[in-house]
């Protein structure tokens, strides 16, 4: 069973108390420091969520057959906003980041001909889940609207960018 990632030194400052009115979209990078809760399909239950709102500086969440969609992840977001004010924290003490697997394609063409591969290899992979329902399939110009819309519809912070493959040559233009 899958444990929580808990970082070897806690933050020296509180994070801030404004949350910022617009999600942040970022590309993933290994963990920086403070508390880290990864949420994913092995340490999805109640003990690990309660300990998460309590301790965790950084939740990660992470899109599997626990979490199929962004409505379920916007309904986790919520069960952890309520475990956080249940254990008098302020929301704003906890920043959650949906770490999404990202496709940067040249043009909507080839976006296109990316999200029809992804749905192929899906049909044959035997999962419970689809993957291509979650995964941000996008031209480099859209990836940070395509985000910033994903981040609007789950009700997290940040949306970490894993950058699938041949798209992680994208990193530096993404301007992120």
């Amino acid at each position: 069973m899958a444990q929580p990632v808990l970082a070897p030194a806690r933050a020296t400052r509180r994070p801030s108390t404004a949350r910022p009115d617009v999600p942040r979209v970022e590309v993933a990078r290994p963990a920086r420091r403070g508390v880290e809760f990864r949420l994913d399909a092995d340490a999805l239950d109640p003990t690990t969520i309660a300990l998460a709102a309590a301790r965790a500086d950084v939740v990660h969440l992470v899109h599997s057959a626990a979490l199929p969609t962004p409505a379920a992840v916007r309904a986790l977001v919520s069960v952890l906003e309520d475990e956080v004010r249940a254990v008098g924290r302020d929301r704003d003490e906890v920043r959650v980041v949906l770490e999404v697997e990202t496709v940067v394609a040249d043009d909507e063409a080839d976006a296109a001909r990316r999200r029809i591969a992804v749905a192929y290899a899906e049909a044959f992979s035997g999962l419970t889940w689809s993957p291509s329902a979650t995964w941000l399939v996008a031209p480099r110009d859209a990836v940070r609207a395509a985000a910033l819309d994903l981040a609007a519809r789950t009700g997290v912070d940040t949306v970490a960018l894993v950058l699938v493959g041949s798209s992680a040559r994208h990193a530096d233009a993404l301007g992120l």
